[in-house]
């Protein structure tokens, strides 16, 4: 199959350093391609992928300022969807990963697309756009992300979890010392605050491995800054050479993150390294871990902090266990799967006569 790949332009595939959805990308074009499919990938320069590439320039967020990111990233986004759908003859599917600016292209091809949602989906001009397109293929990165549209007739043509290339977390040896891990990004829904407090009622050091975005400066100067020294410590942001180590290291990863989380992908790599995670009920961390078996699903602050005294009960092999179930092999094999379905039923329809056919819905 013929398979066009369609990254956002703000980093590189995979990222140097923090972008959970390019990494997602870097695993699935790999995977697609060790399958046997010819896989295209358009995405920033300086990406690395056995895909085939279609630059576009250096990655945005090294070239540009935070206003002209705001103002014009997404001409360029929409210029580089131009240029792909006017191609669009060259691929058997399109996949988009670049958010519902994608959609009317998508609409008005026709060769089939489907497009990943990556981010969450409760805010009001997600849900006013996405029932424009009811006859767009719709892929979610885990059930509950769906939630806040089940009312909604859309055409989901599956859930495919996140998955990642965990081979070397798998190989890093666990050894585990006495402190808590943060790791992620730098903003109120992350939790940091909350990580902080858990680690002071336990009487547990805490590293706080993060990204702090512009956006997040003063959050991070005024709430968390003041919060760090002691056992409290902020030891910046991780590339993937040092993760694995990281994370294999703590007695526990927190993910005390209080929204709506889409995925999580600190979790399965915390997992992978047979570390337990100690997370907040919010989002798809239900479908990731297995509560009092990889971790403990927690409803509140107090429970996250009872959780830290159970670790004990444990185990790190039953951990890498549910890791492999994300793995980026089981990823592509569903999207193939995804690819095969939505082929057959875009196939389907140019085929059916005049008014008959098959209308979409909320298959998946």
């Amino acid at each position: 199959m013929r398979i066009a790949q369609i990254a956002p332009l703000y980093e590189a595939v995979p990222p140097a350093l923090y972008g959970g959805t390019e990494r997602v990308i870097a695993a699935l074009c790999d995977g697609l391609t060790e399958l046997g499919h010819e896989v295209t990938l358009f995405a920033a320069g300086s990406s690395q992928t056995k895909a085939r590439l279609e630059a576009a320039g250096p990655p945005l967020r090294e070239r540009m300022t935070r206003q002209e990111l705001v103002e014009v990233a997404p001409h360029l986004h929409l210029r580089m969807l131009a240029d792909i759908y006017e191609r669009a003859g060259e691929f058997d599917i399109i996949h988009s990963h670049v958010d519902v600016w994608s959609l009317p292209f998508a609409r008005r091809s026709s060769t089939p697309s489907v497009l990943t949602l990556h981010g969450r989906l409760d805010t009001k001009y997600v849900q006013a756009i996405l029932p424009m397109y009811p006859d767009v293929p719709l892929v979610s990165v885990s059930d509950s992300q769906r939630d806040p549209l089940r009312h909604r007739a859309l055409w989901w043509a599956g859930t495919v979890h996140n998955g990642l290339d965990l081979s070397r977390y798998r190989s890093e040896p666990r050894a585990p010392g006495d402190h808590l891990a943060f790791v992620g990004r730098i903003s109120p829904e992350k939790g940091p605050l909350l990580a902080i407090e858990i680690a002071r009622r336990t009487g547990r050091p805490l590293q706080v491995a993060a990204k702090v975005d512009p956006v997040d400066v003063a959050y991070f100067e005024e709430e968390v800054e003041p919060r760090l020294g002691g056992d409290v410590s902020f030891v910046g942001e991780l590339d993937e050479a040092r993760k694995p180590g990281f994370f294999a290291g703590a007695a526990a990863t927190l993910f005390p993150s209080d929204w709506p989380e889409p995925f999580g992908l600190v979790m399965i790599e915390s997992l992978a390294a047979g570390t337990p995670v100690i997370a907040l009920r919010r989002g798809a961390v239900p479908e990731v871990l297995v509560d009092g078996v990889t971790g403990f699903v927690c409803e509140d602050l107090e429970q996250m902090v009872a959780a830290v005294e159970r670790l004990d009960e444990i185990d790190p092999e039953a951990c890498r266990a549910r890791a492999r179930q994300f793995g980026g092999d089981v990823m592509c094999q569903a999207y193939d799967e995804v690819f095969g379905s939505v082929c057959a039923r875009s196939s389907s329809r140019r085929s059916a006569p005049l008014g008959l056919a098959p209308t979409s819905g909320t298959a998946g």
